[in-house]
């Protein structure tokens, strides 16, 4: 299905060939980096636990390659020793999701979690718990011990800082429940929203950042928050069904001060029961995480290094992109759950195809390349948002303050200095924004004139002229055809449906340029033969142009939800 869908997209399969070359650039420039063993064994790990982690470090400069994979790596541990948590470092967009060893008792875990930023200081210190890689990582952790000792103090400091604080948070989670919203968020921070802030701590002690991004913790954790409460929509089913056999306890994460409006149980929206509910439900939770993107994109154009813009705008672009592909999208709530050793994979999730992936990263080039994929992404969302939903006028207030930010970031001066915008990618895109904008009216005049002139002369009457002509047939079936191509367009225009536009745009293309071969063989004049099948021909390049741009928005298909009577509070 992958080999078919890439042959279908032609661009994402370059995109996918591009990408890898730059992926062997990125990973030939790091091998540079002088490195001993226990770095070779931390790199091999890092690629090991996590691939697409491993990709965007890959890119990163010298000064801070080191310190983030270390970071990752400390953290990844501390995770496998956790138990009933599910640690995202979602702010590099990898997903964790540990294989917790069930048989650490309850008394030790907490001893080894909450003294286990002070043992990351010891020489030799190990452990033998997890399963596969998690379990050689920790087996063999001396070796990201000593790596962790060779980084400079100030990245030191960050990293057991964030360690301790992540630690107490992961033992807090241990006995409490995520009941109320507020809850929901403080677990977020814990285990992702504090990545984000050791990271902005991380960029200004390298020198390369200003120190506004860590005067308030505040945008560094909203960007934690986003793609961690993005994962946790993805994930639904799969953290569902993740249960322990001893207490039977499952792993939930969507806060019961949401859930509790539609259901009594969540077991009530798996495998596509009451699915009306559950997508009403599921678009409460992404207009939810939609309200931190704001803080996301205003951390964004504070970046000033372009390698470190890339390390934090790629995985923000992933979820918004795959926050929309979840939002009113029944999906979410089906797929197949395989278990083995300790795991439980959703084996057909919601995700973006990895053809869509490529381009994204590879567009990713600037704060005004990830402005535009911010707004296609909340165009998109907008397409598909219903009246009748519950969390409609919250959803369209999170749209409204993305819109509004970025049209202040595209007039900003201070964005990020990655790539400079070429002046004919500036034309390209004012030009399709205005075609966007100008096709309705064409096609409305079009339909006028149809009527008001080639239908006349198929009824006989030419109101213009004292003579009657009597069309032929042939421009009696090209007049009925503009008449319920132009209809049928400017209601697709108007409804945001684009499906068919591009295919009846080609047809009428190719009835154009028939006529245009008629109209000389039959000894026409030219200008005639021009007003006749040059405004066709605008009209179809116009209608080819919405469509392309509609079809890079348009994720998921619609799911129309029906009005819901909520229990009461």
């Amino acid at each position: 299905m992958g080999v078919l869908s890439l042959l279908y997209r032609p661009s994402e399969f370059l995109a996918l060939l591009k990408l890898k070359k730059k992926i062997q650039e990125w990973k030939q420039r790091s091998a540079m980096q002088e490195r001993d063993a226990d770095w070779e064994f931390c790199y091999d790990m890092l690629n090991k636990v996590s691939r697409s982690f491993a990709i965007v470090i890959e890119q990163l400069g010298d000064e801070l390659r080191n310190a983030i994979c270390v970071f990752y790596l400390v953290l990844r541990g501390l995770d496998t020793v956790g138990e009933n948590i599910w640690l995202v470092f979602s702010i590099f967009g990898a997903n964790l999701n540990p294989e917790d060893d069930m048989a650490i008792d309850a008394e030790t875990k907490a001893r080894l979690l909450l003294s286990f930023h002070e043992s990351i200081e010891c020489e030799g210190f190990t452990l033998s718990y997890g399963y596969k890689d998690e379990k050689v990582l920790l087996e063999k952790f001396d070796c990201v011990v000593r790596a962790y000792l060779t980084l400079k103090p100030s990245y030191r400091a960050v990293i057991r800082d964030i360690t301790q604080r992540m630690a107490e948070g992961m033992h807090k989670f241990t006995v409490m429940k995520v009941e109320t919203t507020q809850d929901y968020d403080l677990y977020c921070h814990y285990v992702a929203g504090l990545v984000g802030i050791g990271l902005s701590k991380m960029f200004v002690a390298s020198g390369l950042e200003d120190d506004i991004l860590t005067q308030s913790e505040t945008n560094s954790n909203h960007m934690g928050l986003f793609l961690q409460k993005t994962n946790i929509i993805r994930d639904f089913l799969e953290d569902h069904e993740d249960v322990n056999e001893e207490t039977g306890v499952r792993r939930v994460f969507w806060p019961k001060e949401i859930w509790g409006l539609y259901t009594d149980s969540l077991q009530n929206f798996t495998y596509g029961k009451n699915e009306t509910q559950a997508v009403a439900c599921l678009n409460h939770m992404v207009a939810d995480a939609l309200r931190h993107l704001p803080y996301c994109i205003e951390y964004l154009s504070n970046i000033k290094d372009y390698q470190n813009f890339l390390f934090c705008a790629i995985p923000q672009v992933m979820a918004a992109h795959t926050l929309s592909l979840c939002y009113a999208n029944p999906a979410v709530f089906k797929g197949k759950i395989r278990k083995n050793l300790g795991e439980c994979r959703n084996v057909q999730p919601v995700k973006i195809r990895k053809g869509l992936s490529a381009k994204l990263m590879l567009e990713t080039v600037s704060m005004e390349s990830a402005l535009d994929i911010f707004e296609d992404v909340i165009d998109s969302i907008s397409d598909r948002v219903s009246p009748s939903d519950p969390t409609s006028r919250e959803m369209w207030k999170s749209i409204q303050a993305v819109r509004d930010l970025v049209i202040m970031g595209r007039n900003d001066a201070h964005s990020c200095k990655g790539v400079e915008p070429r002046w004919w990618e500036d034309t390209i895109k004012s030009s399709v924004t205005a075609i966007h904008d100008f096709t309705p009216v064409l096609i409305s005049m079009l339909i006028i004139n149809s009527l008001v002139v080639d239908f006349a002369m198929v009824v006989g009457w030419e109101w213009w002229s004292k003579t009657v002509v009597q069309a032929g047939p042939w421009h009696s079936v090209v007049t009925l055809w503009c008449l319920f191509f132009y209809s049928w367009s400017l209601s697709c225009l108007l409804r945001g449906s684009y499906a068919g536009l591009t295919c009846g745009a080609l047809i009428h293309l190719t009835w154009s340029f028939i006529e245009l071969g008629l109209g000389f063989r039959q000894g026409m004049m030219h200008l005639d033969i021009m007003a006749e099948v040059v405004p066709k021909c605008l009209a179809s390049g116009c209608l080819l142009v919405c469509s392309r741009r509609a079809a890079f928005r348009k994720l998921t298909p619609s799911h129309e939800i029906k009005v819901l009577r909520l229990k009461a509070l």
